[in-house]
């Protein structure tokens, strides 16, 4: 909102040539990158706030902070690496022929790649861990919806937050959530999925920024 009103982007909105440039900010990747990161400092407090006012738990216990073992990240991080693997050879056979539209325009945008690495990389990773593994995951995981219900509906509300994405990558982030709601379950650790996302995401911005 600062940037676009700086560009005066909101006199007359009803300017084509004004959507038009609100829709190329939105798709910056320096404008993105720095709203992902700044968003760390609004919705994670929020998550630790809501385990913290619910009766018998801590902010951090709420999340999930049990101690897990050195091999859980190498091990988790393998099964990162091995979704990105397998998803990248069947691509070609679903139509996926290349990396999405938005993410050319953003890479072809940045004038600062660490502000895009900071959003993608790091804000995304633990703004949306805490949302989906972390307070949205405590609270269905101890209702009736248990873990199947827990691991389908959390993965599919985060599937549906990247709705810029065609189906096929939608999908391929559904099965994702999956696997980081099961290294959630099995590891009762938040930091692991969020070290998985990262993992991920992090290969997405070398991809990006290594678009000609």
């Amino acid at each position: 909102m600062i940037a676009a009103f700086k560009e005066g982007l909101f006199t007359s909105i009803g300017d084509p040539e004004k959507r038009d440039s609100m829709m190329a900010l939105s798709t910056d990747g320096d404008v993105a990158g720095l709203i992902a990161f700044s968003t760390i400092f609004f919705v994670c407090p929020a998550c630790w706030f809501i385990g913290k006012v619910r009766p018998g738990w801590s902010g951090w216990e709420y999340l999930g902070n049990t101690r897990t073992r050195w091999w859980h990240w190498p091990v988790w991080g393998a099964a990162t690496l091995a979704c990105t693997f397998l998803f990248g050879l069947v691509a070609p056979y679903i139509g996926v022929d290349g990396p999405d539209d938005s993410m050319v325009r953003m890479s072809q945008s940045t004038q600062v790649p660490l502000f895009l690495i900071l959003g993608v990389a790091i804000g995304a990773p633990l703004v949306e861990e805490f949302m989906f593994r972390g307070a949205l995951w405590r609270g269905w995981r101890e209702s009736r919806l248990g873990l199947w219900g827990t691991l389908f509906f959390t993965s599919f509300c985060w599937a549906v937050l990247h709705i810029q994405y065609p189906a096929v990558l939608i999908a391929y982030i559904f099965c994702l959530g999956l696997v980081l709601g099961l290294a959630r379950e099995k590891t009762g650790n938040l930091w692991i999925p969020v070290w998985m996302h990262a993992l991920n995401n992090g290969l997405a911005s070398f991809t990006m920024l290594t678009l000609e």
